[in-house]
């Protein structure tokens, strides 16, 4: 196959190019080769040769989101709609990542790939708006999931990831405050990219899936745990969401429930090998 992956410098972006470049030609583009957030550079960069398309850029920073309503627009929901319109055109399969923000976090039986989205954030409403887009193309996997870690990617724009942001503070600080009233899936992003490709090319039915790794952990939870296998000479103290300074809201349940594919392995497995 011929595969478009945007946003394929970022921290998903690398992780997905490692996963479909065997047996596939793919083509990895980043911000300099493609600006999503200009519908007309779209339609005149994206050839009908190509047989999948996989988005894997976002506007990811949620506090940031709040005061950058169109920027986030521009980036996570209106391309969505330009890639279903052309793949829909063109007969191309489209993937789109979605998060668990989509969701308002109340329910700590955790969410469903049917339930109803109801964002508490700009960051969640332009992430439902863009899964609105996508399911309008007949040929789309709408993939949620939540609190990717791994390698951040090597767009000049990349950011630390979770790990790396934990270590780095433990290392200037010795000391980590950790949220300890949100509970979701840790994710690592490898596992995320492997599950994709498999359901790509078993050809499962199109349409949502949530794919993260098996169990679910607050981020001190999470921070705890880095730290213990790490070995990290830090303390991690649990705080109350209310007690950090962040701009919006989330969502207190944020687990996503897997009811159509194989479980991936336990985050805490994940997370030990990545360590390593």
């Amino acid at each position: 196959m011929k595969i478009l992956i945007l946003g394929a410098k970022g921290m998903l972006g690398s992780a997905l190019v490692e996963q479909f470049k065997e047996g596939n030609e793919v083509l990895a583009w980043g911000r300099e080769e493609l600006d999503i957030s200009e519908p007309s550079a779209m339609a005149g960069a994206i050839t009908s040769d190509i047989d999948l398309i996989v988005n894997a850029a976002a506007f990811s920073d949620i506090d940031a989101a709040e005061a950058a309503i169109d920027d986030a627009m521009k980036v996570n929901a209106r391309p969505s709609a330009v890639l279903a319109d052309m793949c829909n055109l063109l007969g191309m399969t489209y993937v789109h990542f979605s998060s668990e923000h989509v969701f308002p976090g109340k329910d700590n039986r955790g969410y469903l790939e049917k339930s109803k989205t109801e964002p508490l954030q700009v960051f969640g409403n332009t992430k439902a708006q863009s899964e609105k887009f996508a399911l309008e193309n007949d040929s789309t996997y709408l993939i949620r999931t939540s609190r990717l870690f791994g390698d951040p990617g090597s767009s000049v724009r990349a950011v630390p990831g979770l790990v790396q942001q934990i270590k780095e503070q433990a290392a200037t600080q010795g000391a980590i405050n950790s949220v300890h009233d949100e509970v979701a899936a840790p994710t690592y992003v490898k596992d995320l990219a492997k599950a994709v490709r498999e359901l790509v090319d078993a050809k499962k039915p199109y349409g949502v899936y949530h794919i993260v790794n098996s169990g679910y952990a607050t981020w001190y939870q999470f921070a705890a745990k880095v730290v213990e296998l790490a070995k990290l000479n830090a303390t991690v103290t649990p705080v109350a969401r209310r007690e950090m300074p962040l701009v919006a809201a989330r969502p207190r349940y944020g687990m996503l429930v897997n009811t159509k594919l194989p479980p991936l392995r336990s985050w805490e497995e994940a997370l030990a090998e990545y360590l390593q």
